[in-house]
């Protein structure tokens, strides 16, 4: 892995973690998943040229090295830490989002965001309602503190084997993040629906999906995402589930290389 900086920016009273890698013309925002963190793009960074981008990784709050508030552990919470990561950065900006971030991604972009240039959304959640039995919320909750049961839930979500390395730390990054943050995703996040909004999206997006993901389901994907945005492309890797960017990082660098 190549140097790095770690930026504190301020959203109100919460300080957010931007790390910064590579010194190149382009600019990339990456968002981060559920109980995940900035470090769920490390393999997809390292193999993206410094010298062609910057690349911004972003951790919400609860997550990562940024700050455990309280409060804002929900849709619109989550939305502004993303606007201020994106005002943060002085230049047109590709959007690079996983799973929960990508659902906020289109929250987002749909504002129209000034130095919003591209949009790329991986294994995405969607702009509608997820729902999901009262038994599956409190199987997917109990895994919070397990170091076997949240490799466990990783594991059941990919189709690939990966790294070693790479499982440490995405599980790692689940156990630290707060709880307030599992909760208040599950409750209060991934239950909202703005189908409506995605009209608004006026950048070029392009939109990656798994065809064996369990949790954000290809046709759905397609569907609900790739088709809503206009003009949007589709991606469909094979043999592939939802946590792209460790299970399939050279598709992804790739697909982010060609979209630039």
């Amino acid at each position: 892995m190549e140097d790095s900086i770690l930026d504190f920016l301020r959203n109100g009273d919460v300080s957010l973690c931007l790390e910064r890698r590579g010194s190149g013309p382009r600019h990339i925002l990456f968002a981060h998943g559920w109980i995940s963190s900035r470090r769920m793009w490390y393999d997809v960074a390292d193999r993206l040229d410094g010298n062609r981008c910057t690349m911004h990784l972003l951790d919400f709050r609860g997550c990562g090295l940024s700050d455990r508030p309280a409060e804002g552990h929900d849709l619109e919470g989550y939305a502004s830490d993303l606007r201020v990561a994106l005002g943060s950065i002085e230049a047109p900006v590709t959007l690079v989002a996983h799973s929960m971030g990508a659902k906020l991604a289109q929250y987002v972009a749909a504002e129209r965001p000034q130095n919003l240039e591209r949009l790329i959304l991986v294994a995405p959640g969607t702009a509608r309602a997820a729902r999901f039995p009262q038994k599956h919320r409190a199987l997917t909750l109990a895994a919070y503190g397990s170091r076997e049961r949240i490799e466990r839930f990783q594991r059941a979500a990919m189709a690939r084997d990966v790294p070693p390395r790479s499982m440490l730390r995405i599980v790692d990054d689940a156990l630290v993040a707060q709880l307030q943050h599992w909760i208040g995703w599950y409750d209060r996040g991934r239950g909202i629906e703005f189908v409506e909004r995605l009209a608004e999206i006026a950048v070029p997006a392009l939109v990656i999906a798994g065809a064996k993901d369990p949790l954000a389901l290809a046709d759905r994907v397609k569907r609900d995402v790739a088709t809503a945005i206009h003009g949007a492309l589709f991606v469909l890797l094979r043999d592939a589930g939802h946590n792209l960017p460790i299970e399939t990082p050279d598709d992804i660098a790739s697909a982010i290389d060609r979209f630039l």
